[in-house]
């Protein structure tokens, strides 16, 4: 009698939650049972939680937000990344000494408060963990300056860097570290 129930409990309960409000319970019941014995549920579950731990680490493409202090909030988006072999077209171009540049695109929007992009709130890191030199002659450089809410800057940030995966980090108005997000090779 005991296995019966706790065979009842684990098989019913878990599949009542994932059953639409307007099934009928004669129709729930056969997919309860096909479903308590197929593998299935629980291949479905780890993909919850590594979505979860997705979402909450910084990723290129996704906007994810930076507390920039006394509760102002800025929406970042690195949009793309590109190695590269030059940043600008002008007489200020050289060549990159640490074999290529990751040159960033950025979009920055404020969340919340009133914050300032500035491209010295970026950083970057080598797969070695040396800091990467950052040039301040990339044509279209995110440009320094307050944005405010509804409003949005968009522009380069170029490292000088070694090929292979890098980490940018952002940092607040008080170059204090903000977030990480890490740029695969």
């Amino acid at each position: 009698m005991p296995v019966q129930r706790l065979g009842s409990c684990s098989g019913g309960s878990k599949q009542t939650s994932e059953v639409s409000p307007t099934t009928t319970p004669a129709a729930a019941a056969a997919p309860s049972e096909s479903a308590a014995l197929a593998p299935a549920p629980a291949a479905s579950e780890p993909p919850a939680p590594a979505a979860a731990s997705a979402a909450a680490a910084p990723a290129v493409g996704t906007p994810f937000s930076v507390k920039m202090r006394n509760g102002d909030v800025a929406r970042i988006t690195i949009v793309s990344t590109l190695r590269t072999d030059a940043v600008t077209t002008t007489a200020l171009a050289t060549p990159a000494k640490n074999g290529t540049y990751l040159l960033l695109d950025v979009l920055w929007e404020t969340e919340a408060g009133k914050t300032s992009s500035n491209p010295l709130y970026f950083s970057a890191k080598d797969a070695n963990g040396r800091k990467a030199d950052i040039s301040m002659f990339a044509d279209n450089q995110l440009g320094s300056g307050d944005v405010l809410p509804g409003d949005k800057s968009r522009g380069f940030i170029a490292f000088d860097i070694a090929a292979g995966p890098a980490t940018v980090m952002i940092s607040d108005p008080l170059l204090q570290e903000a977030a990480r997000v890490q740029i695969p090779g």
